[in-house]
C-alpha cells in the first residue's frame, strides 16, 4: 500500500463521479442516444447545471470524511465530528440524493447524529462514500468487528438500514482488498467469496437482512457476462441497496487489470451513472493507484489540486508516507 493506491482509492471515487455525472439517471438507450456512449469528461447536456469534469454528492461526501479522519481518528468523537462536517456541505449541496438530503435536514433541526438517518428505505447512498473508511481499514489492520465498530455508525449518519449498513460496509472491504493487493496478485474468485462472506456477516450485525448479500451470491456465477446482463441480475442500476453498489462490485471483479474499459463499461450502463462510476472508481484507483489512471481524466479533474493534496494528508496522518 501507498501514497499513490490511497489517492487512487479517493480520487478515483472523484474521477468515476465526473465521468459519470452527465447521465446519472438516464437508461442505457438515452446514454447511447444522446451522448453517443460516455468516453471522457463530459458536460450535463440535459440538465445544463454542471460542466465536463466536474463532480457530485458523490465526492462531497467523500472528502468531508477525508477531512475528518485526517484530523482525527478518534471513534468516540468521530460520528458527531463527520456529521458536523456533512452539515457544513449543506449551503453548496450539489444534487444531494433525497435520503441524504432528508438526513442533513434533520441534523439541520437540530436531529443527533445517531437519529438523522433515514432507517425505513434501504437505499445504497452510504456505499458511495465508503472509500475513506477502507483506507483506513486497510491501513489500520483492524480486525473485521473492530473495523464494523468503527465504521457503523458513521455509514448511519445518513442510511441507518440494515442493508445500507451492510452495502456501505461492503464497499469499504472493496477497497480495502484492493489496497492490500497489485493488478498481479488480486484473484477475483476468492475476492468475491470473501465479499459475500463479510457482506452477510455485517447484515447480521446490522439487523439481520439479507438482501444484499442475497445479490452478491447471485452474481457469483456471473461475473464474465456483458455489463446490461449484470445490471438485469441486479434489477436495475437503481438508487436501493442492493442495486447499484453490488453491480459496481460486480464490474469490477469482472475486468479489474482495464482502468479505462472497466470504468466506462460500468457508467454506460445508465442508472445511478454516477455512483456507479465513485464506487467502482475507487475500488480501480486503489488497485492500480492514481498514476494509472489517463492524464486526461486526471488533469481534467475539477478542483484536483485540492483533492490530491488531501488525499495525501489523510495518507500521511494514517501513517502511510
Amino acid at each position: 500500500m501507498t501514497v499513490d493506491s490511497i489517492k487512487g482509492a479517493l480520487l478515483g471515487t472523484a474521477v468515476g463521479d465526473a465521468l459519470g455525472m452527465p447521465v446519472e439517471g438516464l437508461s442505457h438507450q438515452n446514454v447511447r442516444m444522446y451522448y453517443k456512449g460516455i468516453k471522457g469528461y463530459t458536460a450535463d447536456e440535459k440538465r445544463g447545471d454542471l460542466t465536463a469534469g466536474q463532480w457530485t454528492d458523490d465526492t462531497q461526501f467523500t472528502f468531508a470524511l477525508v477531512r475528518v479522519l485526517t484530523a482525527s481518528a478518534d471513534p468516540v468523537e468521530l460520528p458527531a465530528r463527520v456529521a458536523g462536517a456533512y452539515l457544513a456541505l449543506r449551503p453548496e449541496a450539489r444534487r444531494w440524493g433525497p435520503t441524504s438530503r432528508a438526513a442533513i435536514d434533520r441534523l439541520a433541526g437540530g436531529a443527533a447524529w445517531d437519529a438523522a438517518g433515514d432507517a425505513a428505505v434501504p437505499t445504497g447512498g452510504a456505499a458511495m462514500r465508503a472509500a475513506p473508511l477502507g483506507v483506513w481499514w486497510a491501513v489500520a489492520g483492524a480486525a473485521r468487528e473492530q473495523a464494523f465498530r468503527f465504521i457503523q455508525p458513521i455509514l448511519r449518519i445518513t442510511h441507518r438500514h440494515p442493508a445500507s449498513v451492510a452495502a456501505g460496509f461492503g464497499q469499504a472491504f472493496v477497497v480495502r482488498e484492493a489496497l492490500r493487493h497489485t493488478p498481479a496478485t488480486f484473484d477475483a474468485e476468492a475476492f468475491w467469496a470473501a465479499l459475500i462472506e463479510t457482506t452477510a456477516w455485517a447484515e447480521a450485525q446490522a439487523g439481520a437482512d439479507s438482501r444484499v448479500s442475497d445479490r452478491l451470491r447471485g452474481l457469483a456465477h456471473a461475473l464474465d457476462e456483458f455489463p446490461l446482463d449484470l445490471q438485469d441480475r441486479c434489477n436495475g442500476t437503481g438508487l436501493l441497496a442492493d442495486e447499484a453498489w453490488p453491480f459496481a462490485a460486480a464490474m469490477f471483479a469482472r475486468n479489474p487489470s482495464l482502468i479505462e474499459a472497466t470504468l466506462l463499461s460500468a457508467i454506460n450502463v445508465g442508472g445511478d451513472a454516477d455512483t456507479v462510476g465513485a464506487m467502482v472508481g475507487a475500488a480501480l484507483g486503489a488497485l492500480h493507484g492514481w498514476q494509472a489512471f489517463p492524464a486526461a481524466w486526471r488533469d481534467g479533474l475539477e478542483d484536483v489540486a485540492r483533492l490530491e493534496a488531501e488525499a495525501e494528508a489523510l495518507a500521511h496522518a494514517l501513517g502511510v508516507f
